[in-house]
């Protein structure tokens, strides 16, 4: 089994100081979700769900799990040592990468912030040039979810839903074309090119193909 790697080392203080913000407010957002402690076998196909539709978001976005809300409370009281040993960076990455298409890199980091036993951070980045779809059926999860499913997180309420709308679906080709228009003045650059056509015309462009 892989170790999982802290927050202080070097690479990854902004994954601390995100997770440690959402832990001091306790306020999950399009961005973050909290998990209460629970071993990978149980949150699995949550979790690759999660970061699918997390991976569509501009930035990304970060699951915490040893948080939950019971009540109008919050407990922060961490990963328990038995649900933690059950966490491999390299399954979590397996298992997404054969649901998951693109193949998603994901970054699994321990958070010591205030509690006996540390938070799990698990973050994804957004999509390179193609947005994340679902490349297997799931029946396991409830509600399941299928292969084609594509997923994101609307704005002002933390959870996870398939893009079924005109909007969402605009949103997300919209980023996807942003992409490739800087990839393009990106090797228009290195190969010594200067474009004839604004960045915005480009964009413009772009958006009319899809």
């Amino acid at each position: 089994m892989s170790a999982l790697p802290t927050s202080d080392m070097p690479g990854h203080r902004d994954l601390h100081e995100i997770v440690c913000s959402a832990l001091d407010r306790c306020v999950e957002s399009q961005a973050v979700e909290f998990k209460q402690s629970a071993p990978w076998a149980e949150l699995k196909w949550h979790i690759v769900k999660t970061l699918a539709a997390m991976g569509n978001l501009r930035d990304g976005g970060v699951i915490v799990v040893g948080a939950s809300e019971s009540a109008r409370t919050w407990s922060l009281t961490g990963v328990s040592p038995d649900h933690l040993q059950t966490y491999d960076v390299d399954i979590i990455a397996d298992v997404v990468a054969r649901f998951v298409s693109p193949p998603p890199a994901v970054e699994a980091v321990l958070v010591a912030h205030g509690a006996p036993r540390p938070f799990l951070a698990l973050r994804v980045r957004e999509f390179e040039f193609t947005p994340y779809i679902c490349t297997r059926d799931c029946p396991e999860e409830s509600p399941p979810f299928f292969a084609g499913d594509i997923f994101t997180r609307p704005l002002g309420k933390p959870q996870t839903k398939r893009v079924t709308s005109a909007p969402e679906m605009q949103t997300l080709l919209e980023l996807a074309a942003e992409k490739r228009v800087r990839r393009f003045l990106q090797t228009a650059h290195e190969v010594g090119l200067s474009p004839k056509t604004s960045a915005e015309d480009l964009f413009v462009a772009e958006l009319e193909g899809l």
